[in-house]
């Protein structure tokens, strides 16, 4: 035990500071000399814990001692085995250094302890777990120590009370702000208006980044609650930390609620995957949010390192889902750093926001540019618009010098991780053996990924810029789209293939231009090459086919990385034959009108993705129910006989579904004539709108065909039978036949997208086509019924 009192005397006998080079010398063999007298304690101890006396008090001395050096797992190991009651508030305090606070929890929540220090931890866990009234009642519990001071800071902190302040007194500009605030009635479709946008950002000398923000938003009705009564702000903790300055709900009367720490939530955005812990989202949620009230809350985000250490990239949208009354952006730089400027989509200005930044150079160090936006409109949702990337007028920023400066960052983050070890080699083996071909070896590869390693829907960029090795994905069998690409690289490289990753901007996203060199990706994916073609594969699609993709994916300019260079490619839109939407249908009506039907739906592209993901992951007896439900459409009563779905789980075969069924009833009936349903058809609801604010988006080219024979009983003839139609124009080709053979009906349609975006130009031309022609496709079949 003098050991213990020796070691602590060493420790206090450095406190003395130590300015003389003789001085330092001596703390470091103090130092020295104070580990290994540590070790030697806990040595004895476990030499005395070995002969089985006494354990319960050697077990906490031990625990206690491991405490205090800052060993906490190993202080949890030894204070879980004693029973000493200060036991429990030593392993509390260890859990709780250590991040586990639900196991601190289940201490405390067993066992109670008349110790300050010890119900101070209790109080600081709930916080942590977010049982706030739990840690008001710990922290209320404290009387009479120095605990007690810490406690009541803690409460304070959790909840803020009510000032006795009204917004008049201490924010008279925002006062003012709100005061000015414009009628709702001016704003029928907002559900909030942002009264104040006040963004900034500052890059550092030192290559750091700060950004703020401000933002002043009044709740009109309850949408505006829905909307904004929750702020979300994600960070990547390992470069960026958040600090809140204030946030406050400003009641209709003018009086202040702030926002105390129960209201405030810092939490893992993919809590169940501990690779990427890092990208988190701090949360504040504002109290007594009403109709009338103003939400205000201002936040630093400090980044302590810039994408690759010394560059930065910057896209500022200007609008928003509701009305912003002022914005101001602010950018600040070391003066001298080049800076390049682009603004996209300005066809959309139309409210004539200046896009020109006032420049000016402050204190000779550093250059100001400043923009300020007044009366920005809302974007009003538009059914089938293309992404807000493509619509909202956007200024983009970035100090990349070029793309060999992206080329030669990034490639040094992912080089060393397109590394097979024994376990990938394996498998590599394992899928192509027996295989006698290029294509279906590296089929077998991408299918494996796409298939087996779990996508976790992290964007690029947002729990960091450096992928996982290529083992540690394959072994977790889980990872980002960036792990994803890399594991296939590397088992392609494995297996004898020519691949890249590349990095693409999805259509969600800003689409590359080759002349503004910038991070602006959102995506990672993979190309190989088969007799000299490029191949592109997206392995977090799990039911995409190979050499098919995701619609996202399609027509973006991307980054390809080569091993000596980068290559910027588009990716073409795959053609309407790619998409493919087969309907054959076959019906036999009996004499008594009753009907026995068979159906098959066939797909390719995009169709076959989406028809194999709900497959996958609906349950049987929901697809069964969904299936009797359509046959209703075709006869009330209808019952399922049977349906099978083959090749849902082999991207190698497209799925196919059939289905059986029977009906007691199909036709119209009008005395002796039976009409039939509407076989031809359009969906006018396409070109309900008489104009457009946005361009009509159909996301992708496609060809869908609709197969149908109808055996009649001999009671049965045909009345009047449709004339079939070909029409051809610039966005689309529609061709439909009638036959009737053999008392059997033919029925074919045929429909071609030649073009997947309508513009408001071409949008009043391509809905009198479409309209008129959904008119002429309402003609019916008509029977007659005879003896």
């Amino acid at each position: 035990m003098k050991n213990i009192y020796l070691i602590v005397f060493l420790a206090l006998s450095l406190a003395s500071g130590c300015n003389q080079p003789d001085d330092l010398q001596k703390a470091k063999r103090l130092a020295q000399g104070s580990e290994s007298l540590f070790q030697q304690s806990v040595a004895l101890y476990h030499e005395l814990i070995a002969k089985g006396k006494d354990l319960d008090k050697l077990n906490f001395e031990l625990g206690k001692l491991y405490f205090s050096y800052g060993k906490f797992d190993k202080a949890i190991t030894e204070l879980k085995k004693s029973t000493f009651p200060l036991a429990k508030k030593y392993l509390v305090m260890s859990y709780y250094h250590l991040g586990n606070f639900t196991d601190a929890y289940q201490v405390f929540s067993k066992f109670e302890l008349d110790d300050d220090e010890y119900i101070y931890f209790v109080g600081l866990t709930s916080e942590k777990l977010n049982l706030f009234d739990r840690a008001l009642a710990a922290y209320a519990s404290i009387k009479g120590s120095n605990f007690s001071i810490l406690a009541k800071q803690r409460m304070a902190h959790i909840e803020k009370k009510e000032a006795q302040l009204n917004v008049h007194d201490i924010a008279p500009v925002v006062s003012r702000a709100i005061a000015l605030a414009p009628q709702e009635s001016k704003y029928p479709q907002a559900g909030a208006l942002i009264l104040l946008s006040d963004e900034k950002v500052e890059i550092g000398r030192d290559n750091s980044e700060v950004s703020q923000l401000h933002y002043l938003v009044k709740i009109l009705n309850q949408r505006g609650k829905e909307e904004f009564s929750e702020t979300h702000i994600e960070y990547d903790s390992t470069y960026e930390k958040i600090e809140l300055e204030f946030a406050r709900t400003i009641k209709p009367d003018g009086s202040i609620i702030e926002v105390g720490s129960r209201h405030l939530r810092d939490v893992s955005k993919y809590l169940n995957f501990p690779l990427y812990s890092n990208a988190r989202v701090y949360i504040i949620s504002f109290p007594e949010v009403t109709e009338g009230a103003v939400l205000e809350y201002k936040v630093k985000i400090y980044r302590n390192e810039l994408i690759n250490k010394k560059d930065f990239v910057v896209a500022y949208t200007l609008q928003s889902n509701e009305p912003i009354i002022n914005a101001h952006f602010t950018l600040t730089t070391p003066r001298g750093k080049n800076i390049r400027f682009k603004n996209i989509n300005t066809e959309f200005n139309d409210f004539q926001a200046e896009l020109e930044p006032v420049v000016e150079n402050i204190g000779g160090d550093k250059t100001v540019y400043r923009w300020s936006f007044k009366d920005l409109p809302q974007i009003i949702p538009e059914a089938r618009m293309p992404p807000l990337a493509e619509i909202n007028p956007t200024m983009l920023i970035s100090s990349f010098p070029d793309w060999q400066d992206i080329y030669n960052w990034w490639q040094g983050l992912f080089r060393d991780k397109i590394r097979a070890d024994a376990h990938i080699k394996k498998k590599v083996k394992e899928l192509i053996f027996g295989l006698d071909s290029d294509e279906s070896r590296a089929r077998a590869i991408y299918n494996f990924c796409a298939q087996k390693i779990r996508y976790v829907a992290v964007e690029y960029g947002q729990a960091g810029y450096e992928p996982h090795q290529a083992e540690d994905t394959f072994r977790n069998k889980y990872g980002d789209c960036k792990d994803q690409a890399i594991l296939l690289v590397t088992m392609l490289k494995e297996a004898g293939f020519s691949a890249w990753p590349v990095l693409i901007g999805t259509r969600d996203s800003y689409n590359l231009r080759e002349d503004f060199p910038a991070v602006l990706f959102n995506h990672c994916i993979a190309v190989v090459t088969l007799k000299d073609k490029y191949i592109f594969l997206d392995p977090t699609a799990e039911t995409c086919s190979f050499r098919d993709l995701p619609v996202g994916d399609q027509g973006r300019r991307v980054l390809i990385f080569k091993e000596n260079g980068y290559e910027i490619y588009e990716i073409p839109n795959l053609s309407a034959e790619n998409n493919l939407l087969d309907y054959n249908f076959s019906l036999s009506v009996n004499a008594d009108e009753s009907i026995v039907g068979n159906k098959t739906i066939q797909s390719r592209g995009v169709y076959q993705q989406l028809q194999r993901y709900w497959f996958l992951y609906t349950q049987p007896e929901l697809i069964r129910e969904e299936l009797i439900e359509k046959i209703q459409d075709l006869s009330i009563g209808a019952q399922l006989q049977d349906y099978t779905i083959e090749n849902m789980g082999d991207l190698n075969k497209p799925v196919e579904l059939k289905y059986s069924f029977s009906g007691p009833e199909y036709f119209t009936r009008a005395g002796s004539l039976r009409i039939m349903p509407q076989l031809a058809a359009l969906d006018a609801a396409l070109v309900a709108k008489e104009e457009r604010r946005y361009p009509l988006d159909l996301a992708f080219q496609d060809i869908k065909l609709n197969y149908f024979e109808i055996q009649l009983p001999a009671n049965l003839r045909i009345k009047y039978l449709p004339q079939g139609l070909i029409r051809d124009n610039p966005w689309f080709k529609l061709t439909v036949a009638y036959n009737y053979k053999e008392n059997k009906i033919y029925f074919k349609q045929r429909f071609e997208l030649k073009k997947k975006l309508i513009t408001r130009a071409e949008y009043p031309d391509f809905r009198l086509s479409f309209s008129s022609l959904a008119k002429e496709l309402k003609e019916r079949i008509i029977l007659e019924k005879v003896k």
